[in-house]
């Protein structure tokens, strides 16, 4: 049995030699949330641990990252008088971004004509993770599929989000945080937060409006997709 200590230990010591390492040389493969994933991964493939025990041995972590998420609404509270005037604009970026997420997925799906399970999971990968799957199983797919694909979305939107932005010329806070709270949902707000207060800001409007969205629309918009 693996001691929850040793696991809370090494992963915190991982994460702030990882973090120390990203703030000495800022390059996006070296983001310390990828980082963690791939040495934890490593560790365990190499002494042949289950996940499973390394989850149940990782539990206070589980806890705490809860409440981490829930922490991501201060930078919203913190600048909700400035956010409320753009709501609007932030329900119609999300609507957008939502829909353009499914379509595309959807789209996907029907050019390399995967069934029809998978489809349903790849259906709604721009919120968090419970959203998906409870959106996916509605539709029909396969919840450890969409939970899979969610996590590597927000990764890859964390890790290279804001690069992405920047060469598209995308500099300002307020966009950025927009972009990346619809399309990369807690991982992309915390990456936000780490770059610009006002870009966490508008990432943790973006995130929380997305969810909503998606929970409403999505399951109504890809029945009608698979109607055509």
């Amino acid at each position: 049995m693996i001691s929850s200590a040793l696991i809370i230990i090494s992963v915190c010591a991982l994460f702030y030699i990882f973090r120390q390492l990203y703030r000495a040389y800022p390059v996006s493969l070296l983001n310390p949330l990828l980082m963690c994933i791939i040495a934890i991964s490593s560790v365990l493939l190499m002494f042949d641990i289950q996940y499973q025990i390394f989850f149940v041995a990782a539990q206070p972590i589980h806890f705490f990252l809860e409440i981490a998420v829930v922490a991501l609404a201060y930078p919203l509270y913190m600048q909700f008088h400035d956010i409320k005037r753009y709501f609007v604009q932030i329900l119609l970026c999300s609507f957008v971004g939502i829909s353009s997420a499914t379509l595309i997925a959807f789209s996907l799906c029907k050019l390399f004509i995967v069934d029809a399970q998978l489809s349903a999971s790849l259906a709604a990968l721009s919120v968090t993770t419970p959203i998906t799957i409870i959106v996916s199983e509605r539709l029909g797919g396969v919840s450890a599929v969409a939970a899979i694909m969610v996590i590597l979305v927000g990764v890859f939107g964390g890790v290279f989000g804001l690069s992405l932005l920047e060469k598209m010329n995308i500099k300002t806070p307020k966009a950025q945080g927009i972009a990346l709270g619809v399309s990369c949902h807690a991982i992309g707000t915390a990456s936000a937060i780490e770059h610009h207060p006002i870009a966490g800001a508008y990432a943790s409007a973006a995130m929380t409006i997305s969810a909503v969205t998606t929970a409403l629309w999505v399951p109504l918009f890809y029945t009608w997709l698979t109607t055509l």
